[in-house]
């Protein structure tokens, strides 16, 4: 339920921005910057989803070949949760910079934007 209020909130926020909104006269292009980085969050997250459902999987099987295949789909799985640390980190910094700083020098496509 509450993971449904938090995409109705990123959805309002989409559609202030498009309309130019943004509760306080924010710049619009960072409210969707922030909106595409959190949806990038969003699939790296659905992917580790679905990654530890494999390995559930593989480890209920008890077949030696699907436990082997654990090995790759936990390292990866390490690896996305590295990546979302850094995405958040990165949207940390370009939300206060946009609340903080205004514009200065982002151009809407900050280093979230280049990760994933």
């Amino acid at each position: 339920m509450k993971r449904n209020g938090e995409t109705k909130r990123r959805r309002n926020v989409a559609e202030e921005a498009e309309q130019g909104g943004g509760g306080g006269g924010e710049d619009p292009a960072m409210w969707e910057n922030l909106d595409r980085n959190f949806r990038q969050v969003q699939s790296v997250l659905d992917r580790n989803r679905s990654l530890i459902q494999q390995v559930n999987d593989n480890h209920q099987s008890r077949m030696a070949d699907n436990m082997s295949k654990n090995v790759a789909l936990i390292q990866e799985l390490n690896g996305n949760i590295s990546k979302v640390v850094n995405m958040y980190s990165d949207l940390n910094t370009s939300f206060s910079s946009g609340f903080h700083g205004g514009k200065n020098g982002h151009d809407g496509g900050g280093a979230a934007g280049t990760r994933a």
